[in-house]
């Protein structure tokens, strides 16, 4: 938007703006603050410049850990419910399909000793900034 500016003839002249952090009009915490900062940088949702960070900051853009141990209730803690349901359908339909698979091809007794822990954590704990990115700056909180 422009904002009218007298110049020294008295006439009003218009200069952009200017460009304000999307995270400026939301009150957040320090800590997503900055990782809403680093997400930006890295290009937004999709992080075409991901690989400009190093690694500590593609940690905080990538990995949250309460989102990794808690999972589905952390979605619903930050009012993502709706995608903390669909992640959760869509690992449980994976492992059932996984255990199948592997059932069906003869290595049923090779899954007794098997946790699925790793991957519903990466699941959830890969997930979440973006969501929660999606959520607050571009007002998406769809089921994806």
């Amino acid at each position: 938007m422009s904002q009218p500016n007298a110049d020294h003839t008295g006439t009003p002249s218009f200069e952009p703006a200017a460009p304000a952090s999307a995270t400026d009009t939301v009150e957040l915490s320090e800590a997503w603050q900055k990782r809403f900062a680093l997400i930006e940088r890295a290009g937004g949702v999709k992080m075409p410049k991901l690989k400009e960070l190093n690694f500590r900051e593609r940690m905080a853009c990538n990995f949250n850990l309460l989102a990794a141990i808690f999972g589905p209730f952390y979605y619903a803690a930050k009012g993502m419910w709706k995608r903390g349901l669909a992640y959760w359908g869509m690992a449980f339909a994976g492992i059932l399909l996984l255990e199948l698979i592997i059932t069906l091809a003869g290595f049923g007794h090779v899954l007794k000793g098997v946790h699925y822990t790793g991957a519903w954590a990466a699941l959830f704990g890969m997930m979440a900034n973006r969501d929660y990115y999606k959520k607050v700056v571009l007002h998406d909180n769809g089921w994806f």
